[in-house]
């Protein structure tokens, strides 16, 4: 990890979680810059602005997955094992979905990997890639907003729009997301855990 020695056993197993996560909450944080600051992008391989928008939205949906994984993951593989895993690791470091709900909110992450329930929920009549801002003719943005549109960032309010799996409206402040990252980044790089399986040297071989 991070081209650096460390050796983690079973009895600090924990180390190599909270370093995944502070790795997804630098990934998470970094969409966000760009979402929330970047106003002024060069179009080149992004195509257009939506796919700029959209591309770092998915990226920062994508990276809030991973750490909730490390937290609250439900697989079946080995379940009661990873129940206790996440378990423990919640306890430690101190995390909880009350005070971190939107890293956790799974209703906005599954809404964007199953964009093709929603598409048949919907029986197709519903629209999507939507952006809105100071910049947007009145009569779109009013016809985006009193209409189904799956997915939608609003550039003036740095608000996610989007629909949960019963087609209730979900609105994802994108500020206070960036808030619980920053906390939350602070609670795990400043628990010893955090650095404690990285070593100088591995057996046969010495860091010149």
């Amino acid at each position: 990890m991070l081209n650096r020695y460390f050796n983690a056993t079973e009895d600090n197993i924990d180390f190599l979680y909270a370093n995944i996560s502070v790795k997804n909450i630098h990934f998470a944080l970094i969409s966000l810059d760009h979402i929330l600051h970047h106003t002024d992008f060069q179009i080149g391989i992004y195509h257009d602005e939506h796919t700029y928008y959209f591309f770092h939205l998915q990226s920062l949906l994508t990276a809030c997955g991973n750490i909730s994984n490390v937290f609250y993951n439900n697989s079946k593989y080995n379940d009661m094992q990873i129940t206790e895993r996440c378990k423990r690791l919640r306890d430690t470091l101190g995390i909880s979905k009350t005070e971190f709900p939107l890293i956790f909110q799974k209703e906005v992450r599954n809404t964007n990997e199953h964009f093709d329930e929603r598409y048949e929920q919907f029986h197709g009549r519903v629209g999507d890639y939507n952006l809105i801002g100071t910049d947007t003719d009145p009569i779109m943005k009013s016809a985006i907003q009193s209409n189904a549109h799956l997915r939608t960032y609003d550039k003036e309010n740095q608000t996610y729009h989007t629909y949960n799996r019963k087609l209730r409206p979900i609105t994802y402040n994108l500020n206070e997301l960036w808030m619980q990252l920053q906390k939350m980044l602070g609670r795990i790089t400043s628990h010893p855990v955090f650095e404690s399986a990285w070593v100088d040297s591995m057996p046969g071989e010495e860091l010149k």
